[in-house]
């Protein structure tokens, strides 16, 4: 059952960003890039947001064989951080940062 944080249009945004994000570290990694080196194009294009334990954690699953780009779904409640208020803030303070 999709809650309504989960389908709020912040939350799907911010759910696309962190998806395009994966395929960006997937295609580096296909290229023969290390964490280190991708994580430092991400900081070339998104400043320091850009996200190292995202980084590490999908270089791993696709070094490990992981095609797939889409989060697992998790058992339990949402994360109360993950309010629309939250998210839209995140990505407001994200676009004036470039």
């Amino acid at each position: 059952m999709t809650g309504i944080i989960e389908s709020s249009p912040a939350h799907q945004h911010f759910s696309r960003y962190m998806y395009d994000i994966r395929v960006i570290i997937k295609f580096s990694v296909i290229l023969g890039k290390d964490a280190s080196c991708i994580h430092k194009d991400l900081v070339t294009v998104l400043g320091e947001n850009a996200p190292i334990q995202t980084v590490r954690k999908w270089v791993n699953a696709v070094s490990e064989g992981r095609d797939d780009m889409e989060d697992e779904p998790r058992p339990g409640r949402p994360v109360a951080a993950c309010r629309d208020a939250n998210i839209s803030n995140v990505l407001v303070s994200l676009s004036d940062d470039r």
